[in-house]
């Protein structure tokens, strides 16, 4: 199955899924996909934050974060 073939909820819970993996320090990530189960182990975090920027860039562009940047300034 292609990354285009995810709909937007499964691409987030994949990232979630890595983020939780990061987060307590485990290299294995199981998730359901399509009615399937997938389990996927990543060597190093390094790979686990890869994934997670590879499925962020896989997100529908209405699904992406905004760019926009605010910033004011004053003289004192």
């Amino acid at each position: 199955m292609a990354a285009t073939d995810y709909t937007p909820d499964d691409i987030e819970a994949f990232i979630a899924c890595l983020e939780e993996a990061i987060a307590s320090g485990a290299r294995r990530v199981t998730f359901m996909s399509a009615g399937t189960r997938r389990e996927v182990e990543y060597n190093s975090l390094n790979d686990l934050l890869r994934a997670i920027d590879y499925w962020k860039a896989k997100r529908p562009s209405y699904e992406r974060p905004s760019l926009t940047t605010l910033a004011s300034f004053s003289s004192f």
